[in-house]
């Protein structure tokens, strides 16, 4: 069943039957003083239920403005958008930011809770989840402290097990790890790839990484310097599951080469304009 609402941009349809995201030929428009500045223009992709897709481009080709609109934090000045109805108690959609993703005057038992609190589910149900996913995510002793008590990949760290025990059928992720060290972000993204193979929700993530979208991902859509288009989509051939073991292979090589080239004019148009 498809429940429309009209807004005074883009048409917005809500899905009941579906976890899929869909966006057909939408379009975002900004304006900075007197000048429009097109963020977005006449995008079109979709994105299957179970899926893990990622979105690559250039700094400013509008990727977290397209993110956004997917999952109802934004409307698009033109196009139409589908997106999934809320599951059970659980929203529809939920959000893994770059960075501030945690709340400061929250411990990491309270801030892992909190989506589960604000969606009104039951306390025996929040604190059994939460407790659950404080150990999958390697939190366990730290359930009592706080955010500044902690690194950033233990931040962010919370910040998934947040997302996980909201048990939305969808998480959409801008640059999850693109603040942490390098060390770091190698070990959360084997972390986060086992994580979405054991549960097969529906993922969007952004990111300008091309082998983490390629350690990643099913599907990757390279996005164009603004105003952003769908240049080109591929389908990533690893199979799962995937290790980082994977990023020494030359298939790998190969495909990370023909990506770049791909998206080298883009950076380059992107980095005159900025």
């Amino acid at each position: 069943m498809r429940h429309r609402k009209e807004t005074e941009q883009a048409a917005v349809e809500i899905r009941d039957d579906s976890v899929d995201f869909e966006a057909e030929g939408i379009s975002k428009v900004f304006l900075a003083g007197q000048q429009p500045v097109w963020a977005l223009r006449d995008v079109s992709l979709r994105v299957a239920s179970s899926s893990f897709v990622c979105i690559v481009g250039p700094s400013g080709c509008g990727k977290s403005t397209l993110l956004r609109i997917l999952g109802g934090l934004d409307t698009a000045s033109s196009g139409r958008v589908v997106m999934p109805a809320s599951h059970g108690r659980a929203p529809a959609s939920a959000f893994v930011f770059q960075e501030q993703g945690v709340f400061p005057w929250l411990n990491v038992l309270d801030n892992i809770t909190f989506g589960c609190r604000m969606a009104g589910v039951g306390r025996a149900d929040y604190t059994r989840r939460a407790r659950e996913w404080i150990e999958r995510t390697g939190l366990s002793g730290f359930e009592r402290a706080y955010p500044h008590q902690l690194s950033g990949g233990m931040r962010q760290r919370v910040a998934l097990a947040r997302a996980f025990a909201v048990d939305s059928p969808a998480l959409l992720m801008d640059e999850p790890l693109g603040a942490l060290d390098a060390q770091t972000r190698l070990l959360m993204q084997e972390q986060l790839v086992g994580l979405w193979e054991a549960e097969r929700k529906t993922v969007v993530l952004v990111t300008h990484s091309i082998d983490e979208a390629l350690l990643l991902g099913d599907r990757i859509i390279l996005m164009s310097a603004r105003p952003g288009r769908v240049k080109a989509e591929l389908t990533v051939p690893f199979p799962r599951p995937r290790r980082l073991e994977l990023e020494q292979t030359p298939e790998f090589g190969a495909l990370r080469h023909q990506i770049w080239e791909a998206l080298r004019d883009e950076a380059e148009t992107s980095a005159m304009v900025r």
